[in-house]
């Protein structure tokens, strides 16, 4: 007899008055109640801990552990198989194990019985092993993201060789990614040196390192060469010829050769020097361009136009919205789309790949507004507002973030800093000057931000240096410049602070400057061609250029401040300037930066 139906529903075929439906559908409920798994979960841990209806023990080493087959068998495809199979454990009341440690098994047998892990940098080697042996991918899973987010340039060569001998692709995958992304940085660290010779010379070849110039190829090469010199001798001429060298200056190809302790070494790479000075191509390739992702490009960014055109006429006035493009390789400008505001002396930096336009002058507005330029798909996106609008202030990126500093706020000087986290899409306000100051350089090395020049409320011209600590607040007083100076360029270059051009006292400078960042002493160098207020710098494969910028042109009458294009370029090898390719149209004031 069939059971009683208690709620009597109607047939579709049944009249009737139509009533609003109670269901909102037909479809029966198949929701899983997660409550009721983790309590199931949590009453088999329970089982286990009181070695109640466990049916098998596993021993590792002395320890022994008492559990559930079924338990195991459902958990991972190690035991399913050694369980349900024809092997001989099958029936067995005590299982032996190798090839895992007794406390890594315990972590383990915590997550099948209650699907919680703690990894820790202690753990995750031997969990994400041992994990693999009994095929529990959830777990190998969260070791991998753990280990993603711990890759940093002292360790990444070692995820990545262990990734890739316990094929475990993700990671692998993640690890190459990150060395290419921060290759300058990884061949700092002795790790890279270790590896064998097939290896180092794949990751010579790659289109993908994000590298600033070819002769830190070439610096890494001879490096890892020298690391065991007896035995890579021999593999020189296959080292080298993943080394773009046609891309690197005979001046430092030549002191490279000079500098080497080496007699044999020295041998091989005078060889090399005379089969590209001679353009045979027997040893290495000739015909060779940049690496794809290599930096190469210049972009100028914003700045003012200010041309004579007669004693009478001061010519043309304008601000720029337009960008120009320079290919360091090809040699040539190019037009690039344009921002969406007009700015003058706007803070201009790169990261993670895009170029941030912050703040700057619009007529009389000084600017909070900011916006991102994307070169992949070359178009312009708004982003968050600084906190204070400003224009002549210094920018800068560091450690995955860009820091605003100083400059002019309305009428007055700000002395604050604010810190945009791309991420978020926020600024936020994280300290201050040690006195407010505008018009003067910033920049980053090694954690640290190098605050040079400018003008502040008691000196028009300044000629200190400084360095702020982001983790901790701290400024600290360098060895000062030997010319005060302000509206200056400036760069780092090869473990060098660049100052250059400037203005003192009304006087437009020619002079150049460098700090050693490693011997913490300034040095003067060549002066440029041209005199230069405002000029846009920035260094880019071991070479310096110095971009248009503003010259006085007096007459009897007045003097006055022009535009001018000339671009040049400074090799520290030989200490020489040479002229480049000028700007289409003569522009000062503006921002610069290399994608």
């Amino acid at each position: 007899m069939a059971p009683s139906k208690f709620l009597k529903l109607r047939n579709e075929s049944q009249g009737g008055i139509n009533k609003k439906p109670k269901f909102l559908s037909n479809e029966s409920s198949d929701n899983i109640c997660y409550d009721f798994a983790v309590k199931l979960l949590n009453n088999l841990s329970l089982l286990r801990q009181d070695k109640r209806f466990c049916d098998v023990d596993i021993k590792i080493g002395n320890k022994i552990f008492s559990v559930h087959r079924a338990i195991l068998a459902a958990s991972s495809p190690y035991f399913h198989a050694m369980f349900t199979g024809d092997l001989c454990e099958k029936n067995k009341h005590c299982v032996e194990l190798h090839g895992v440690h007794p406390n890594t098994f315990e972590l383990i047998l915590e997550f099948m019985y209650s699907g919680l892990i703690s990894i820790n940098k202690d753990n995750v080697e031997d969990l994400i092993i041992s994990a693999d042996m009994f095929e529990i991918v959830e777990i190998i899973t969260k070791c991998t993201y753990f280990l993603i987010d711990q890759l940093h340039e002292t360790n990444a060569i070692g995820i990545y060789l262990f990734a890739r001998d316990h094929n475990i692709l993700e990671l692998k995958v993640s690890a190459i990614r990150f060395i290419e992304e921060y290759f300058p940085r990884v061949i700092k660290e002795e790790e890279i040196y270790e590896l064998d010779k097939e290896t180092f010379i794949n990751f010579l070849s790659s289109e993908y390192l994000k590298i600033d110039s070819e002769s830190e190829m070439f610096q890494a090469a001879i490096k890892w060469i020298k690391h065991d010199i007896s035995n890579r001798k021999p593999d020189v001429f296959d080292v080298l010829k993943k080394v773009r060298l046609p891309l690197i200056s005979f001046t430092f190809l030549e002191r490279a050769i000079n500098e080497c302790p080496d007699s044999s070494l020295k041998v091989a790479l005078k060889s090399v020097y005379s089969d590209m000075i001679n353009q045979r191509g027997c040893l290495v390739p000739l015909n060779v361009k940049p690496r794809k992702c290599a930096k190469k490009d210049i972009y100028v960014i914003g700045g003012s136009k200010r041309e004579l055109c007669s004693v009478w006429d001061r010519g043309l006035e304008m601000d720029f919205v337009s960008i120009e493009k320079f290919n360091t390789f090809t040699r040539k400008w190019t037009k690039v789309p344009d921002m969406r505001i007009n700015r003058l002396v706007p803070g201009v930096a790169s990261l993670n790949g895009y170029i941030y336009v912050a703040g700057g002058e619009e007529g009389s507005n000084i600017l909070s507004s900011c916006e991102r330029y994307d070169p992949e798909t070359k178009t312009w996106t708004e982003v968050a507002s600084m906190a204070i609008p400003r224009c002549e202030f210094g920018l800068c990126a560091l450690d995955g973030f860009l820091y605003a500093m100083g400059g002019w706020v309305d009428t007055d000087i700000s002395g604050s800093i604010e810190r945009y986290d791309s991420r978020t899409d926020k600024w936020e306000l994280v300290g201050n000057l040690s006195e407010p100051r505008f018009s003067m350089g910033l920049v980053s090395y090694e954690g640290l931000i190098y605050m040079v020049g400018g003008c502040s409320l008691n000196q028009r011209n300044m000629q200190d240096l400084m360095s702020y600590n982001p983790g901790t607040g701290e400024w600290h007083k360098l060895p000062s410049m030997s010319i005060a100076r302000f509206q200056m360029g400036v760069a780092v270059l090869d473990d060098y602070l660049y100052v250059v051009g400037g203005t003192h006292r009304q006087q437009v400078l020619s002079s150049v400057e460098r700090y050693s960042f490693k011997k913490n002493v300034w040095e003067m160098v060549p002066p440029m061609t041209f005199e230069r207020s405002g000029p846009a710098v920035s260094a880019v494969d071991g070479y310096l250029y110095v971009i248009g910028g503003l010259q006085i042109h007096a007459t009897p009458f007045y003097r006055a401040q022009c535009t001018i294009a000339a671009v040049e370029c400074f090799n520290p090898y030989n200490n020489t300037w040479s002229e480049c390719p000028p700007l289409s149209e003569t522009r000062a004031e503006a921002g610069a930066v290399v994608i």
